[in-house]
């Protein structure tokens, strides 16, 4: 089409960028994203060691539980997404924000018992179903003709989050141990909604 045809401008990008930047719903709602984005990156990074050095689990069974977590996840994704399609993408991503901190700590007491896989479970398909709804809301709030440009700066952001993650939760499992830094996933998932509340 007409439009895909124009030369690509530097300056029209950076004001483009620019005005993205100043969008208050697209940037609550790309932080919301990173949030939980600190949260998966640091359940990827330490449940692995957790199940190993703190629950014993050899490489098959830990194999198995993080097949579990994205397994659920697959599943619950377009549910979500169709949800929040009736329901709203602020009550989903409210539910799961909060359902998630829940899980995350429901793994900790559940211990060396079969509730602790069943927690992997939910934790998984709470915290993945929440990424289609989060960029659905994202281009709902981005103008048209910049929906790429939208979705782009706010996979941008999220990636900042995935490498904090495992950073952050690492030096608080150095300095308290795994189990501290599963406490600590719990409070940044749930401070994530905070952010969600405010969106316009």
């Amino acid at each position: 089409n007409a439009k895909a045809a124009q030369p690509w401008s530097a300056r029209q990008y950076i004001a483009d960028v620019v005005s993205l930047l100043r969008n208050k719903a697209l940037m609550l709602v790309s932080v919301s994203a990173m949030v939980r984005s600190v949260t998966q990156s640091g359940i990827l990074t330490f449940l692995p060691l957790y199940l190993a050095y703190e629950l014993g689990y050899n490489p098959f069974l830990v194999g198995v539980c993080m097949a579990v977590l994205q397994i659920a996840g697959f599943v619950a994704s377009p549910f979500a997404g169709h949800l929040s399609d009736k329901w709203g993408r602020r009550r989903i991503i409210m539910s799961s924000m909060m359902l998630t901190g829940a899980t995350i700590l429901g793994m900790i007491l559940a211990g060396r018992t079969v509730w602790f896989v069943v927690f992997v479970a939910l934790t998984g398909s709470f915290l993945y179903a929440m990424r289609s709804v989060l960029q659905a809301w994202a281009i709902e709030n981005t103008p048209k003709h910049l929906a790429g440009t939208g979705v782009g700066l706010q996979f941008g952001i999220t990636a900042i989050g995935g490498g904090l993650g495992p950073i952050l939760f690492g030096v608080i499992a150095d300095a308290w141990g795994l189990q501290a830094a599963f406490y600590g996933l719990a409070v940044s998932i749930v401070l994530g909604n905070f952010m969600v509340m405010f969106v316009p």
